[in-house]
């Protein structure tokens, strides 16, 4: 447990919320985690939960806290870091999960750089799932990307990617729970099709695809084995794969990434 830090939470909507009940009394006591936002009964909520203490505004936060997190969407960036910027003050430093959002950009509402470390993750983080990208900034060192992996760590996995990397890891783990949702909800549609009762095909679907990924976690190897070890000569898989083929499914999933990576691209420009 981090004993000697307080962290700030600016915003404890979905991701924050989720971040804030993942580490509390597992990484940070409650005592030392402090939390604002702009709907303030959100924060009420929060803290008769978790037990954390809340700010009125974002100035009081920082006053409190170590570590800044700035748990809010890319929209709001120019309205929340000039805030945070009028405050902060070194050693402070902070980590951003704006999508879209990169460190230069963050950077640049403070006269003095501070440690800034970007991360991107996915709202498997609610099942403790998650997968999250963390990039560094032009300050942020070693100790600055440990603590943060620590956070993040409490709810799920962590890598640590280049910056130029980040807007497509957005399209593939970002966005991708709402294109495996999608996928699972057509495998389910299509079991009603052929005669399953409802329930049944979506039960079926859902553990079919966390079997599958269970698998593929554990195991080095490509998933094309996968693939190929349940793929017999003119066998169903065979036949379901062919129909995969032509209805183009990997054209469709890639053209989902590329359209997502390069909105992410997009949301850098907000201001």
């Amino acid at each position: 447990m981090i004993d000697n830090i307080n962290l700030g939470v600016i915003g404890v909507g979905k991701m924050g919320g989720i971040i804030v009940r993942s580490i509390v009394d597992r990484l940070f006591p409650a005592k030392q985690i402090w939390v604002t936002d702009l709907d303030k009964d959100l924060v009420a909520r929060t803290c008769q939960e978790s037990s954390v203490n809340s700010t009125p505004d974002i100035e009081s936060l920082i006053g409190n806290s170590d570590v800044i997190f700035c748990a809010v969407p890319p929209v709001a960036v120019p309205h929340i870091l000039p805030q945070v910027a009028s405050s902060l003050s070194s050693p402070q430093w902070l980590i951003s999960i704006a999508a879209g959002v990169k460190t230069e950009s963050l950077e640049s509402y403070f006269d003095d750089t501070p440690p800034i470390v970007r991360v991107m993750p996915n709202i498997a983080a609610s099942v403790q799932a998650a997968i999250s990208v963390l990039t560094p900034g032009s300050t942020a060192n070693e100790s600055h990307i440990a603590i943060a992996q620590e956070i993040f760590n409490t709810c799920g996995t962590t890598l640590v990617m280049e910056e130029r990397h980040l807007n497509a890891v957005t399209g593939v783990s970002g966005s991708g729970p709402a294109y495996v949702a999608l996928f699972i909800e057509a495998l389910a549609d299509a079991g009603v099709q052929v005669g399953l009762p409802r329930q049944e095909a979506q039960t079926l679907a859902i553990h079919t695809v966390l079997g599958a990924a269970t698998m593929l976690a554990e195991s080095p190897e490509h998933p094309a084995i996968l693939k190929n070890r349940v793929t017999t000569p003119g066998g169903t898989t065979a036949a379901g794969l062919h129909a995969l083929e032509c209805g183009g499914i990997r054209a469709t999933i890639a053209e989902a990434i590329i359209a997502a990576t390069e909105r992410a691209k997009q949301l850098d420009s907000i201001k």
